[in-house]
């Protein structure tokens, strides 16, 4: 099946079912602000305020944080897979991850992160190429929760054999519509830098306020953007799941 076929599959299965997508990551944002503020100095909680005098303190508990919302994540990516079935996504899928063995799940989640960040170490290549290739790891624990950890990255890397190319086509796709905002910035700083002299006091008004307030413009429009993207691209790589 073409990449654009998986796209309109991904479109489809989120009728009725974007609105509560999107509930779902503002769910999982608002939970990672909140589990950050704990440990976060700046927040200047009592927490905070405990854990800033011991690294080892705070260390655990980003840990703990990145945990949390590394299982309402999965949770999240196995109700973009259920849709694909016809299902309707809800909020509760955020939570499966703790009701299906949750010490296994951190213990996968632990492993695969760590292995990418020991082949990024490397160089980055091999981290990226790791990434893609246990890029369908997630939906295999859901499919088939009885597998060991080893197992469900194994079954991912053959999966992915030869198909590495075809989900970064697919993803390329989505990043590029991100790239709007950043080049109608550089498009403009070109046209104010072709147009107005540059010593000239009108180009550095135009072009100071171009160059910081364009900068809120662009994440503003990149946040807009996510609104629009993410459940579609998500939908679209439990769909590719599917047809491998």
């Amino acid at each position: 099946m073409k990449n654009s076929d998986i796209r309109r599959q991904g479109r489809e299965s989120l009728r009725g079912n974007y609105l509560v997508s999107l509930g779902n990551f503002f769910i999982i944002s608002i939970i990672g602000f909140i589990l950050q503020s704990f440990y976060s100095p700046e927040f200047g909680n009592s927490v905070a305020d405990y854990t800033s005098n011991s690294p080892l303190l705070t260390f655990i508990f980003s840990l703990i944080a990145s945990f949390i919302v590394a299982l309402l994540t999965m949770g999240l990516h196995w109700g973009f897979l259920d849709i694909q079935d016809g299902e309707r996504m809800t909020v509760g899928h955020l939570f499966l991850p703790y009701k299906h063995n949750p010490l296994k799940v951190v213990a996968y989640t632990f492993r695969k992160q760590l292995l990418i960040t020991l082949w990024s170490l490397l160089f980055i290549i091999p981290g990226i190429i790791k990434t893609y290739a246990w890029a369908m790891a997630d939906y295999i624990y859901y499919d088939e929760p009885a597998l060991q950890n080893q197992e469900i990255l194994a079954k991912s890397d053959a999966m992915m054999q030869g198909n590495k190319w075809r989900l970064f086509r697919l993803e390329f796709y989505y990043a590029l519509i991100y790239l709007l905002p950043v080049l109608f910035w550089m498009a403009g700083l070109l046209y104010f830098g072709l147009t107005v002299p540059e010593n000239s006091e009108q180009w550095m008004g135009i072009g100071f306020i171009w160059i910081f307030a364009g900068m809120f413009v662009v994440l503003g429009l990149t946040l807009l953007l996510a609104i629009f993207v993410e459940p579609r691209r998500n939908s679209a790589r439990a769909a590719f799941y599917t047809h491998l």
